[in-house]
């Protein structure tokens, strides 16, 4: 889901005076969700990105310090994923490399090429003269908050997301979110303070973060060789979504759907290529539809109508349980059998 984008300029006290040692990139959160922001930049020769900065719901950080030039910069930002629902994304056009864990600073673009899972879409921003080489770019949402107001809307969804229910998140400190933080307080041992600090607000990302630990669709790669996997999940009525893919390398595990999970079953896809070639995963009864590249396809159009290709899934029965992981097998790659 793609939220609206607002960027703001930050002028210095006088664009004259402003010095390569003042000049720096600021980002600001003013929604109600926790983020995982990156930049992407010039550097000398080369295309940069660095990240993953966390910023609070409220908060705004100085990320580059370097002399911010006129020209283009690149920023991209994703909710944590302890919040409840799809991943939120403020995106855009530019795939450009991450890591996907820790802090990062990658100055090789091509490091990412075969692996889309370490691609994300960032969106372009033009740093203007005038600016003085101060700037600063909101993250913000339909409801507009102000700083402050985005800080109790974070707290509210967090709660929300730990099923606190305190109602609506509309970034006002009534009566039903004091009395939810006061009893997360109590809880955690935490100071009796009535207002809103950073120790709150970490301490309700990192219980959000390990409660969707637990939860979720996993796979896990348990043969020698590399598993490039997709995932068909039910959707309303009888439809499907299919999409894929993530790269697996042996013993790697990745979480595939987020959240818990809402259905009794779902359908699984696998290929690996060794010296004996490309084998797809035994038993697809099923058949969905795949592409080369990184895709997400609907059931209710033929694959010929999206202009993909289609594969056999197998189904995984997992009842009415919360998470659940498949293990791809070697034994569930068997070798193409030569046509008689």
């Amino acid at each position: 889901m793609r939220f609206l984008l607002f960027f703001l300029v930050v002028f210095a006290a006088s664009a004259a005076s402003t010095t390569s040692a003042e000049a720096k990139y600021s980002l600001c959160n003013k929604t109600s969700y926790a983020l995982s922001a990156a930049v992407g930049y010039v550097d000398g020769d080369r295309l940069a990105t660095r990240g993953w900065w966390r910023l609070r719901p409220g908060q705004c950080k100085v990320v580059l310090t370097e002399q911010t030039n006129p020209g283009r910069y690149f920023v991209y930002a994703e909710a944590i994923p302890g919040h409840k629902g799809e991943l939120r994304t403020w995106s855009g056009e530019t795939p450009l490399c991450v890591e996907n864990f820790g802090f990062f600073n990658l100055r090789n673009q091509e490091v990412c090429r075969d692996d889309p899972l370490r691609q994300r879409n960032f969106f372009d921003v033009d740093v203007t003269e005038k600016a003085g080489g101060n700037w600063q770019t909101d993250f913000a949402e339909a409801s507009n908050y102000t700083v402050y107001s985005a800080e109790v809307a974070g707290v509210q969804r967090l709660l929300n997301d730990l099923g606190k229910n305190i109602g609506r998140v509309d970034g006002a400190m009534g009566r039903q979110t004091q009395r939810a933080l006061a009893a997360f307080r109590k809880d955690k041992g935490l100071t009796t303070s009535t207002s809103i600090d950073d120790e709150l607000i970490d301490a309700l990302i990192e219980e959000a973060n390990a409660r969707e630990a637990k939860l979720g669709f996993f796979y896990c790669n348990k043969t020698d060789n590399q598993v490039w996997s997709a995932i068909a999940e039910p959707q309303e009525g009888e439809t499907y979504a299919s999409k894929g893919w993530w790269k697996l390398e042996p013993g790697d595990c990745a979480k595939i759907i987020k959240g818990e999970l809402a259905h009794d079953h779902y359908y699984v896809y696998g290929v690996i290529e060794d010296g004996a070639g490309e084998r797809a995963i035994a038993g697809g009864e099923k058949s969905f539809c795949i592409n080369a590249v990184m895709f997400n396809a609907k059931s209710d159009l033929t694959c010929a109508d999206q202009e993909l290709d289609e594969a056999g899934f197998r189904r995984i029965e997992i009842g009415a349980a919360p998470s659940a992981t498949f293990e791809f097998l070697p034994d569930m790659f068997p070798a193409q059998t030569a046509p008689e």
